[in-house]
């Protein structure tokens, strides 16, 4: 299965390199991704030229993805793992009396204190499509 692959550079306001890759595609670009070289660009620059953290992005046809950002500085970062899907989830207003469910399109878990290897993992239950999977972990 092919699905969308992004990248997001700190320096740049549009995704990059955007296109189609199977899952073994994928892995040669997540290990060959320059995670510590934009990280450090991004800890060089003026904070009103940083647009995002350096992220790749997968997603399906469907809009539902995984995104991974390193964050933090050279000697004490970590990686954030995003997942991307639509779910069902308990709402309430009037002061908390009533009690709804609302159906959320475009909600995101966004898990810190991730490992390099940690997002790998989600990226490869994401195009197994192992979601039950992925969402104990990162749901």
């Amino acid at each position: 299965m092919k699905l969308k692959y992004s990248e997001s550079h700190p320096l740049k306001s549009y995704l990059l390199n955007e296109q189609f890759l199977t899952k073994e595609e994928f892995i040669k670009k997540y290990e060959n991704f320059q995670w510590f070289e934009l990280l450090k660009l991004q800890l060089s620059a003026n904070e009103n030229q940083v647009h995002c953290s350096p992220s790749l992005n997968v997603e399906d046809d469907k809009g539902d993805g995984v995104s991974v950002s390193i964050v933090g500085d050279l000697n004490e970062y970590e990686f954030y793992v995003c997942y991307k899907r639509p779910i069902t989830r308990k709402k309430t207003k009037w002061f908390g009396l009533v009690e709804y469910d609302y159906y959320d399109k475009d909600f995101c878990s966004i898990i810190p204190e991730q490992t390099k290897e940690d997002g790998l993992k989600a990226f490869m239950l994401f195009y197994e499509r192992n979601l039950k999977e992925l969402e104990e972990k990162w749901g």
